[in-house]
């Protein structure tokens, strides 16, 4: 093993490199403690992040994982230390544990960093903290928690999708960025890009600036791109009354629909807000193509008519009962609902139609709690 990982031995992985953890494994999630997991966890190039429960025991844990055929899993220790993965082998997950994949030949190899973390619930996100992502490619959003501490897991958006057209040279060239100019520090900056070639090819010519709560699976991007947008996380606080914030916005000159037909619309950005009723045993998110239709919808808040404010400009929009469904403080107890936030720099992004250059800047975006 030591021979295996000497650095003259291995290479940094390349992208067709079969070392990757692909699920967890069902039937260990099935031995948890009911109510322990929330959520479904978040697979992504480097890390693997399941929500637990407030005042979860982690201390001793050992997850299991599905990995692609032929690979090898290992366990890294705190001193840096490789072992074969021993499925019985109980670790301490207060702190992140590294878990190694090497492909079948011996020549590849993927650190995946493994934590169990307790999101606390939204009460106002300032776009003051984000970090480049793995791969050093785009900039993602963090969010503070009550213990002080910034979740990586909490906002996503469709940047790792944009990556695949290879028009983003640095990430300052993505739909979804962070700058200064805001009402106070930082700002979120969502801008609709062209996807060049590539969205030609694909009928996907367009990347909306986007952010939201939930997760992006980019492995589902290109045939499957309503459903890679996994709307959600059980974060609800109580009852919700309202989104308010700050925004401005600028829509692009050419409208276009995913054929690049050029429309007579004027493109419009989106904000809103939802609160949905989920199994918390069997966590189902709502996606691109039912986050404003489903049947599951509790509550909804949307900025109807945003207009184009070039200045900073106050929004605030109150939860609408929906499907004829009312609060109920039981559910809640029972992690019986989950909460999603959204803001897009074209209103019909999802469906790759809109204006390339449609810019929304949003600051100070809040959640109000009856």
């Amino acid at each position: 093993m030591a021979t295996l990982l000497m650095s003259s031995c291995i290479r940094e992985e390349s992208a067709n490199a079969e070392c990757d953890i692909t699920g967890v494994d069902s039937l260990w999630l099935k031995e948890l403690p009911e109510g322990f997991i929330t959520g479904n966890p978040v697979i992504k190039n480097s890390s693997i992040t399941f929500f637990i429960a407030e005042n979860s025991d982690v201390t001793a844990l050992s997850p299991r994982f599905y990995i692609t055929s032929g690979a090898r899993l290992l366990m890294k220790n705190d001193k840096g230390e490789y072992a074969s993965f021993d499925p019985s082998y109980k670790r301490n997950f207060t702190t992140p544990k590294t878990y190694t994949v090497v492909s079948e030949d011996g020549q590849w190899y993927k650190d995946y960093t493994v934590s169990f973390e307790t999101p606390t619930p939204l009460n106002i996100c300032d776009f003051e903290n984000f970090e480049l992502d793995e791969r050093g490619q785009f900039q993602c959003l963090l969010q503070s928690q009550n213990d002080g501490s910034l979740n990586a897991h909490i906002w996503d958006c469709g940047n790792s999708g944009f990556a695949l057209s290879g028009m983003g040279k640095t990430p300052e060239e993505y739909p979804t960025t962070f700058v200064d100019g805001g009402v106070k520090g930082k700002c979120a900056r969502l801008e609709t890009k062209t996807t060049g070639d590539f969205g030609k090819r694909t009928k996907m010519p367009i990347a909306p600036g986007n952010l939201f709560i939930g997760e992006f699976r980019v492995a589902q991007a290109m045939l499957f791109p309503l459903q890679a947008t996994r709307f959600g996380l059980q974060i609800a606080k109580g009852e919700p009354e309202s989104i308010t914030g700050w925004y401005k916005y600028t829509p692009g000159e050419v409208y276009t629909d995913k054929e690049l037909n050029i429309l007579e619309k004027r493109d419009s950005c989106d904000i809103y807000a939802v609160l949905f009723e989920v199994d918390p045993q069997k966590f189902v998110p709502l996606q691109g193509d039912n986050v404003m239709s489903s049947e599951r919808i509790v509550m909804l808040a949307r900025v109807e008519n945003p207009g184009e404010p070039k200045e900073w400009t106050r929004f605030e929009a109150p939860f609408l009962p929906m499907n004829g469904k009312t609060f109920d403080p039981e559910r809640l107890k029972n992690k019986g609902y989950a909460f999603t936030m959204v803001a897009s720099s074209s209103r019909g992004g999802a469906f790759f139609q809109g204006a390339v250059g449609s810019t929304l800047y949003l600051d100070d975006y809040e959640i109000i709690w009856k």
